[in-house]
């Protein structure tokens, strides 16, 4: 299952909300259950429905942490894995999965599809094996005020040079502190907003038949050109701001457009957390030019088991189950762009599937691109900063990328 057939039947085919309520947990056997999980408002949800499966004789235990993915990769690969699951994502699974570490899920699919409502689009192979079960698909897109684009007659921009001009226009407009934010405030961060770019503008990452790097690449100077030119109307303390920096940015009225994940959208509108309730936005992610690709790569999320884990599989693909059951879909249908077909697309994100309509790619499941993200996203800093030029950044995350690709076994010394 390609990942853009897995979105296109969340995103641009989903069907009317079921009202039925939540079935209670129904896990057959006992043990323990371990899973490791990134932290964001989806996963914490997923976390609450499997703890809902504890009983006498059953204990789930959910870590959530931003250092998922390293801590995930160490486990999987120790002799024996402290955790029987984890959520990974496109970029996520493509190590673990080269690695021989993923167990494959087809003989647990085969027995549970029926009693779990397991649909084709949920499940994520490599050739013939099922290694993940998604549950949920997202993109990054524009945000902006909207009152205060009517105020100054603002239109939305379509381009990135759009919103360069259009950036230049909100500098010290009233009720906003700074034009624009994105999130470069790790290197893992930095280098997907790099991606997001670079390949929407047409730039290859590796050669496929050698796994050399090809990102030293005159779409490479045009996509620095373009992140160098976007820091002057962004805060001064942009290379510190994450992705949650930024949504409350957005929240607190600091920024008048930003870059973020679609699944952001809700909060925008929480009285809990939001100032601009009513005031923000959602469209699609700017292209590099006009007519080009929307400059987003378009994500699932979803869980996997480990070949050595050392707890129950059959046990912890029950719990995985009742987290992302069509009944969680019904009961929280507005959270997040969830993959099955029960879904019913809300005003929080239309703008995920316009922006997937608009032909955004998804992110490459190939190990080799997360081998150049890491690379990139680590040595591009010093460019934004002043620090070097934008040749000599390309050139040390070239050299990066090597060491990291021979030490994988993908290229040769």
């Amino acid at each position: 299952m390609k990942a853009r057939k897995v979105l296109a039947a969340a995103a641009v085919s989903a069907l009317m909300a079921s009202s039925a309520q939540s079935a209670p947990c129904d896990v057959k056997g006992d043990g323990e259950v371990d899973v490791l999980t990134n932290f964001f408002a989806t996963l914490e949800l997923l976390a609450e429905k499997m703890k809902e499966c504890e009983r006498d004789g059953l204990k789930v235990d959910v870590k959530l942490t931003t250092e998922n993915q390293t801590e995930g990769q160490q486990a999987f690969a120790a002799g024996s894995s402290p955790y029987d699951a984890a959520a990974v994502a496109n970029a996520s699974i493509t190590l673990l999965q080269s690695r021989g570490l993923l167990m494959p899920l087809n003989d647990l699919v085969s027995k549970y599809k029926d009693q779990g409502k397991l649909e084709d689009q949920m499940m994520i192979r490599y050739g013939d094996d099922i290694v993940a079960l998604a549950f949920m698909v997202n993109a990054q897109h524009l945000y902006y005020r909207k009152d205060v684009f009517d105020k100054l007659g603002l239109k939305v921009p379509a381009t990135y040079n759009e919103l360069i001009e259009t950036a230049k226009a909100l500098k010290g407009a009233e009720g906003i502190d700074y034009p624009f934010a994105a999130a470069y405030g790790n290197p893992w961060e930095l280098g997907n907003e790099f991606m997001n770019l670079f390949l929407a503008g047409g730039g290859q990452l590796f050669d496929p038949m050698t796994s050399e790097p090809t990102f030293n690449s005159p779409a490479a100077l045009e996509t620095l050109e373009i992140m160098g030119k976007l820091m002057p109307n962004m805060s001064p303390n942009i290379m510190s701001m994450d992705f949650g920096a930024v949504r409350q940015a957005v929240q607190q009225g600091q920024a008048g457009m930003a870059i973020l994940w679609g699944d952001q959208a809700p909060s925008m509108d929480d009285v809990k957390e939001s100032k601009e309730v009513g005031n923000i936005g959602f469209a699609v992610a700017p292209a590099m030019k006009t007519g080009g690709l929307p400059a987003s790569l378009f994500w699932w999320d979803g869980y996997v088991i480990p070949r050595n884990l050392d707890g129950d599989a059959d046990l912890t693909f029950q719990v995985i189950m009742h987290a992302i059951s069509a009944d969680t879909v019904a009961e929280n249908n507005d959270t997040t762009l969830w993959i099955r077909s029960n879904y019913k697309p809300t005003e929080y994100t239309q703008a995920i599937t316009d922006t997937v309509k608009a032909g955004a790619l998804p992110y490459p499941m190939d190990p080799q691109a997360a081998l150049a993200h890491a690379a990139i996203g680590d040595n591009i800093s010093d460019f934004l900063v002043g620090k070097e030029s934008a040749e000599q950044s390309l050139a040390d995350a070239e050299v990066a990328y090597r060491a990291a690709a021979v030490a994988e076994g993908l290229m040769k010394e």
